[in-house]
């Protein structure tokens, strides 16, 4: 009976001690050098150093639930619980202890549509019951005339009358729907703003659809984030993205690199900079629309912006970084790394 309790134990030690998956450079920089010790996630290293944002802990989030990092997704989940969440609200940034007043509508879908799907998936119902709160009240006050905006004030609940195209999430919307949080009309409300959105003549999307005048509003200077966000929501539902992606591999074959902005009218870049993050959002875009070659050149140009292999996205000299650039890639380097295995499966 005491050998066969001490094999169990040995048996138990031994599954507890098997080795697990090796952290990527980008992983252990995000783990080491932007996450403070309570768990919060610097902007960056110097300016913004003190400043954290809801961004960034729903990226993290997602991230986590892509690569099924339970343990590090709980303790996340405990950092938004602790410092974001106000009144159900969940504060779009924090600087050093002072809150924003405001949510930021994209932020808190990509929280709610994570929490939801990681409370299925691990059969957490703590996480359903989180992402229900956040959602029951951003469906209460986040919302004029049937329609998300893009933020409110948690205190007084003044709220804005647009809503920002590239943060129509039609995968949080099927979760909400999914969880009683809207009905099928309202969610489709929703999507439909972004699939009736006019494309340009040269291909790109509007910025915002203004709900006073009921119309959308063009940029001047197009950021390459949003418009590959917007196309990224678009294939998730299958909606024709063609114009767009003839228009973005057009910039891309121009000048062998995609940049952070463009002129809406000249079709040129507005800065000299490429941005891993542009990359990231790109190759996500690309495994949307099952066109794994050009996602994986987008990955060799995101990669190829590190200075060293060994790290994250940091300028070794200047210390100069952003999470955002770190956070993205992971997310799309571990879709892109499930994406494969399912074919392989």
């Amino acid at each position: 009976m005491i050998c066969a309790l001490f094999m169990l134990i040995s048996c138990a030690k031994k599954e507890t001690a098997l080795p697990k998956e090796p952290l990527s450079p980008t992983e252990q920089f995000v783990l080491h050098k932007l996450m403070t010790d309570k768990g919060l996630l610097r902007t960056d290293l110097t300016s913004q150093k003190d400043i954290y944002l809801s961004e960034s802990a729903g990226l993290w989030l997602a991230y986590l639930l892509e690569k099924g990092d339970q343990t590090r997704f709980e303790e996340q989940v405990q950092v938004i619980k602790t410092f974001f969440l106000t009144d159900n609200f969940i504060v779009w940034r924090i600087e050093g202890t002072k809150k924003a007043s405001v949510n930021a509508l994209i932020d808190d879908l990509r929280i709610i549509r994570v929490l939801l799907e990681a409370g299925e998936k691990w059969d957490n119902a703590s996480y359903i019951r989180l992402g229900k709160n956040i959602g029951e009240n951003l469906q209460q006050f986040g919302m004029a005339d049937q329609l998300f905006v893009d933020f409110v004030d948690v205190h007084t609940h003044d709220k804005a009358h647009t809503l920002t195209l590239c943060y129509i999430m039609p995968a949080a919307f099927y979760q909400m729907e999914k969880h009683g949080l809207l009905s099928q009309q309202q969610a489709e409300q929703q999507i439909a703003i972004l699939q009736h959105a006019p494309f340009s003549e040269a291909g790109f999307f509007p910025k915002y659809y203004d709900l006073s005048s009921k119309s959308y509003v063009f940029d001047e200077e197009l950021h390459m984030i949003e418009q590959l966000y917007t196309a990224y929501h678009l294939a998730s539902i299958n909606e024709d993205t063609t114009a767009f992606k003839d228009w973005l591999l057009h910039l891309f074959t121009q000048d062998d690199k995609l940049y952070g902005r463009y002129n809406a009218t000249t079709n040129k870049p507005a800065v000299s900079y490429e941005s891993p993050a542009v990359y990231a959002m790109a190759a996500r875009y690309m495994l949307e629309l099952n066109e794994q070659q050009m996602a994986q050149q987008f990955l060799a140009k995101m990669t190829a912006l590190k200075s060293d292999p060994k790290t994250g996205y940091i300028h070794n000299q200047t210390q100069s970084t952003h999470v955002f650039d770190n956070l993205l890639p992971l997310l799309a380097e571990k879709e892109e790394d499930n994406a494969h295995n399912d074919e392989l499966e």
